[in-house]
């Protein structure tokens, strides 16, 4: 029994076989991307959870140099004779107040 092979059935099966390797290639090459996209949206979560703790602490650390600075503001005045000893003790104890709250929020977070 003799078989023959013309030219034309060699490249068609070379180009079924290239075809059938290609294929299996982008299926891997599919799975890898869809792998690679689960972590870069883990990372982009990740990223939206750290920077929204950023903004408030940042907020928090705006908030108490705000006090601070009314404290020392106050702190002025009252040396300068423009504001009761009292209402600038009072600042002070609020900025003090705000910072130790801030802290606080820190150690359980």
């Amino acid at each position: 029994m003799d078989m023959t092979i013309t030219l034309k059935d060699a490249m068609l099966f070379l180009i079924f076989g290239g075809l059938f390797v290609l294929i299996i290639y982008l299926i891997v090459l599919i799975k890898n991307v869809i792998t690679s996209v689960k972590n870069a949206n883990a990372i982009m979560e990740d990223t939206k959870t750290m920077t929204g703790i950023a903004k408030k602490r940042s907020e928090d650390v705006d908030n108490m140099l705000d006090g601070v600075k009314d404290s020392v503001t106050g702190f002025t005045d009252a040396m300068k004779g423009k504001e009761s000893l009292v209402k600038s003790l009072s600042s002070i104890a609020s900025a003090v107040t705000s910072l130790v709250n801030l802290i606080k929020k820190s150690e359980k977070g």
